[in-house]
């Protein structure tokens, strides 16, 4: 999808959501049976940090989340190879999201722990996660549709009641992209919201960020005509996301202000500042967090 440059803009924009809303009715569902979800946070967030330290895309970063999610659920993976499961979930997604320029390379994931795995083993892996997924990549998330949607999540008419911290309607749009990708990065962390439509998780990020900004309209009739959702149907997964930040207020890592709502994965404070995060060891960071 990154490779159709900024096509949130282009003539084939309706199409192309159109074509993502057929996509996700037909994917795998989650049963929440993996053995291995407890493992899940800190991998979550080791693959956030290894994808910075690439700077592959936001959709890069949530596809390669799902194809973890999914391929976790229906398989049973011993601890040792979580790891690499997460590398090829990483290297999948930027095959499919990525220019060829800025797909790492399997020694490159590789060195992040270590280099403890065969080259060999990232192949099979990488073969029999496309066998289960029969061959097709072509797999929403929230990312995708927040491109489009994040085009239409403010209007001229928002300035007629926005808060005064805002002087120009540009420094209103900024800050609502701003807080559609905190919302779109909490909800990788939620396992309630991976079973829910991407489409309407990258609504609720929209809704969220308007409520957040305290802009007089929560949903728009814009917003309404081109995600098909009302403001009802977001509800629940907006009261995740808003409790979810409340949370993470004080803590949570916020990424750079840029100019695209996909412009790369980066967050002020890199995490791969973190030993555990930069050296790969995150199972080591699971144990420490359960103590």
């Amino acid at each position: 999808m990154s490779l159709l440059n900024k096509w949130w803009y282009t003539e084939y924009a309706e199409e192309i959501v159109g074509t993502l809303q057929e996509k996700e009715k037909q994917r795998i569902p989650f049963l929440q049976q993996s053995p291995q979800l407890k493992y899940r946070h800190v991998l979550v967030t080791w693959m956030r940090a290894v994808a910075e330290e690439l700077n592959l895309s936001n959709t890069s970063v949530h596809l390669a989340v799902y194809l973890l999610d999914i391929f976790m659920d229906n398989h049973r993976i011993v601890e040792e190879r979580l790891g690499l499961v997460a590398l090829v979930c990483i290297l999948l997604a930027a095959k499919f999201e990525e220019r060829d320029a800025n797909v790492p390379k399997i020694s490159e994931l590789n060195s992040r722990v270590g280099n403890q795995y065969p080259i060999t083993d990232f192949i099979s892996l990488e073969f029999m996660i496309m066998q289960f997924l029969h061959w097709s990549l072509v797999l929403p998330t929230a990312a995708h549709f927040a491109e489009y949607y994040t085009v239409f999540a403010t209007s001229s008419s928002d300035m007629c009641s926005v808060p005064s911290q805002f002087r120009t309607f540009k420094e209103l749009r900024n800050a609502v992209q701003h807080n559609v990708r905190d919302f779109l990065d909490l909800s990788l962390q939620e396992v309630c919201l991976i079973p829910v439509k991407p489409s309407l998780v990258a609504a609720a990020c929209i809704a969220a960020a308007r409520q957040t900004l305290q802009l007089s309209s929560k949903w728009t009739s814009i917003l309404q005509n081109v995600t098909k959702y009302q403001f009802m149907d977001l509800l629940p997964c907006v009261s995740v996301l808003i409790s979810k930040n409340g949370k993470m207020t004080n803590t949570a890592k916020k990424r750079k202000l840029t100019e695209s709502p996909d412009h790369g994965y980066a967050t002020e404070d890199s995490m791969s500042k973190s030993p555990e995060v930069s050296s790969g060891k995150w199972s080591s960071a699971y144990k420490r967090n359960c103590t």
